[in-house]
């Protein structure tokens, strides 16, 4: 069944215009058809009463928890191209609770201030994608572009930096997961194309970020993201 997210006031469903776009002429909704919408973290099921114009109503929420026990918060290096796109697209997938992007030394791509804004955006349209797809009953955080200076500001009680230096035993990255606790904020710091420098791995670890090792492989960076985000979510998973 289609999800959306949107808005439900005296049971009457607001969608925003692509929504409804997607429903009218992609999905070729008809009346009495019927989808999910969420609704401040609630997942209701909901019944099209009127296709022109188009009008849903909430008939039942829906009981429903597809969100890992624990926050997990990816800082991701800016990627080139369209990786960045699909690294956000699967963190979100993965259950991610917010997505932090940084412009570190050796990034190749950058995110100009005048760019800002219109790049969130459509970041964030990514992030809405993903998460119905993925059946979410909420939405990643994708509003910071910070620098390594201004790593700080991400809160975590557990913080693991993925570090090409340590190739080798995942041993360390096992060992860092299987310290997380209940209701514990975790954050994964992951480098761009071109790995951390030496300057910036010592920066971060002064902020209280364990590096670990990914494995006996050099990663590309978006495969980085996943990997780690995948063990991660298997742990915080497994009961």
């Amino acid at each position: 069944m289609q999800r959306y997210f949107g808005r439900i006031i005296d049971k009457q469903v607001i969608l925003d215009e692509g929504d409804q776009f997607h429903l009218v002429k992609v999905m070729r909704v008809r009346t009495g058809d019927q989808v999910e919408v969420v609704c401040e973290g609630k997942l209701f099921l909901c019944t099209v009463s009127s296709v022109k114009p188009l009008r849903i109503s909430a008939t039942a929420q829906i009981k429903e928890n597809n969100e890992l026990k624990n926050d997990v918060v990816l800082i991701a290096s800016l990627l080139k191209g369209d990786k960045l796109d699909l690294v956000i697209q699967k963190a979100t997938e993965l259950g991610v609770e917010e997505i932090v992007l940084l412009q570190s030394e050796r990034s190749i791509a950058k995110i100009r201030n005048l760019d800002r804004d219109f790049k969130l955006e459509r970041f964030n349209r990514i992030v809405k994608e993903a998460a119905e797809q993925s059946k979410r009953t909420r939405l990643p955080l994708l509003y910071r572009i910070i620098r390594m200076n201004e790593l700080p500001e991400i809160k975590a009680d557990v913080k693991l930096m993925a570090y090409e230096g340590r190739q080798g035993s995942t041993s360390s990255f096992l060992s860092a997961v299987k310290t997380i606790k209940s209701g514990q904020r975790v954050a994964i710091l992951i480098g761009p194309e071109g790995g951390f420098s030496d300057d910036e791995v010592n920066e971060a670890m002064e902020y209280g970020y364990q590096t670990v090792s990914l494995g006996r492989r050099i990663l590309r960076a978006e495969t980085a993201s996943f990997y780690a985000l995948s063990v991660l979510a298997a742990h915080l998973e497994r009961k």
